[in-house]
C-alpha cells in the first residue's frame, strides 16, 4: 500500500512569525494597549484645532469691540433713543448708527472745569441771546426760589481724599456760601446759573441777586477767605494731586471779591450791567474776559470787545494784580497777559495796560484714560486666555 510523503515544513520565516504572534485567551482584551497612543494624539490635535479656531473667531470680534467702543463710549448714541427731547425718528436713529463720523460731544453739565493748552477756548459759553438789547438794572425784583447755587448738580466723589469730599458737601450746604450767591462759582459750577442765561431777563434778575445779598459784601469776603482756607487744609492731597474740583474751587473762592465787582459794573450809558450786555451780545467776546479770573484764557476776539465795559473791566484787573492781594488771583495772573495783548491788537494800545505780573503755572488739565486703552487690555486679555487655553 502507498504511502503518501510527509507535508513540507513551513519555512523559517513563517514559522518565526508565528512564534511571535500573540496568544489569544478569553482572559486577554483584544487591542489591549495598541490605540492608546493613537487615541491621545488625536485629542491633543482636536484640542489645538478647537483653540485655533477660537482664537479666530474672537480677535475679529475683539477688534470690531475696539472700534465699537471708540464710538459709543465717547459719546452713546443710542441713548439719543431714550431722550425725552430727542427729535429723531426711527429712520434717523437708525441712520445714526451706521454713521461713523465722530459723534459731537454733549455739553456738559458744568461740575468740573476743563482747561487745556492746546484748545484754550472757554469751558462755558454764554447760552445764545434771545434777545439783542440788556434790560435796565431791575429795582427790588422779585428773586427765584431757590437761588442759583454752586455745585448744585450731584457732587462726585471724585477725589483723593475722604476730608476734601467731606468738605465739599459741608461747604455747599452752608448758609455762609449760599446767602454770598457768589458769582465766582455760579459762573463755572451752576448749571441752573448757566441755563437761565437763555432768558436775558431771568439773568438780569440773577445778577442783582448776586450784587444785593442778605449780609454785606465785607461778611461774604471774610466767609470766601475762611472756605478758601479750610479747603487748603481740608483738601492738600487733593490740591497737590491736581484735582481740578478743588483747584478751580479754590481759584474762585479767591476771585470772589474782584468777579462780584466786575458783575455788578453797571453801563452807565445805558443803566444796564454790563455783564448782561455781554450775554445779550451775539459777538461773545466781551463775555469771555468775565473768565479770565477763573484761569481761562482768552480765545481769539473781535472787535466787539471794544466798548467802555470791557475797558473798565481790564481796568479793574489791571489795579487787582498791583494790590496786595495779587498773589491770591493766580487764575487772572496767568491769563491777563495775553487778554491784554489780544485786546490791544483788536481795539488798539489804550485798551488794556500792560501789567507785571508774577507768573503762575498754567492750570492743570483733566488726564483721563482712553477708552482705547482699556480695549486694547480686553484684546490682550482675549489672546492671552486663547494662547493659555
Amino acid at each position: 500500500m502507498f504511502t503518501p510523503p510527509p507535508s513540507p515544513l513551513p519555512s523559517k520565516r513563517f514559522q518565526s512569525s508565528e512564534s511571535h504572534k500573540p496568544k489569544m485567551t478569553d482572559d486577554t482584551p483584544t487591542c489591549a494597549n495598541t490605540s492608546a497612543s493613537p487615541t491621545h494624539s488625536y485629542q491633543s490635535k482636536q484640542k489645538h484645532t478647537l483653540t485655533l479656531r477660537w482664537t479666530i473667531i474672537l480677535v475679529p470680534l475683539t477688534l470690531i469691540t475696539i472700534a465699537v467702543s471708540t464710538r459709543f463710549f465717547v459719546h452713546p448714541t443710542v441713548f439719543d433713543a431714550f431722550s425725552p427731547t430727542s427729535s429723531q425718528g426711527w429712520k434717523s436713529w437708525t441712520n445714526s448708527l451706521t454713521d461713523w463720523s465722530l459723534h459731537q460731544r454733549h455739553k456738559s453739565t458744568g461740575d468740573l472745569l476743563h482747561l487745556s493748552d492746546t484748545s484754550p477756548s472757554p469751558f462755558i459759553k454764554r447760552s445764545t441771546p434771545s434777545t439783542t438789547s440788556a434790560p435796565t438794572v431791575p429795582i427790588n425784583p422779585t428773586l427765584p426760589t431757590p437761588f442759583p447755587q454752586p455745585y448744585d448738580t450731584t457732587l462726585s466723589p471724585n477725589f483723593s481724599t475722604t476730608s476734601c469730599y467731606n468738605f465739599f458737601l459741608n461747604m455747599t450746604q452752608t448758609d455762609a456760601l449760599r446767602s454770598c450767591r457768589p458769582f465766582s462759582l455760579l459762573l463755572t459750577h451752576s448749571q441752573a446759573f448757566i441755563q437761565i442765561q437763555d432768558d436775558i431777563n431771568a439773568t438780569n434778575t440773577d445778577i442783582w441777586g448776586t450784587c444785593n445779598t442778605g449780609i454785606s459784601q465785607s461778611q461774604c469776603d471774610l466767609n470766601m477767605a475762611w472756605f478758601a482756607s479750610s479747603l487748603r487744609s481740608s483738601c492738600a492731597t487733593d490740591l497737590s494731586d491736581q484735582n481740578l474740583m478743588a483747584v478751580s474751587a479754590l481759584t474762585g473762592l479767591q476771585a470772589y471779591d474782584l468777579m462780584r465787582e466786575a458783575a455788578c459794573s453797571v453801563d452807565p450809558v445805558a443803566n444796564a450791567y454790563c455783564y448782561v450786555e455781554a450775554v445779550a451780545s451775539s459777538d461773545p467776546s466781551s463775555y469771555y474776559f468775565y473768565q479770565l479770573p477763573l484761569g481761562l484764557p482768552l480765545p481769539k476776539i473781535t472787535n466787539g470787545a471794544c466798548n467802555s465795559c470791557t475797558k473798565s473791566l481790564v481796568s479793574m484787573y489791571s489795579a487787582a494784580l498791583s494790590s496786595t492781594n495779587a498773589t491770591s488771583l493766580t487764575g487772572l495772573q496767568f491769563t491777563y497777559a495775553d487778554a491784554a495783548n489780544k485786546l490791544n491788537s483788536a481795539c488798539g494800545s489804550s485798551y488794556a495796560q500792560s501789567t507785571t505780573v508774577a507768573s503762575s503755572s498754567a492750570p492743570p488739565s483733566v488726564k483721563l484714560t482712553s477708552v482705547g486703552g482699556w480695549a486694547v487690555l480686553l484684546a490682550v486679555g482675549v489672546l492671552s486666555t486663547s494662547i493659555s487655553s
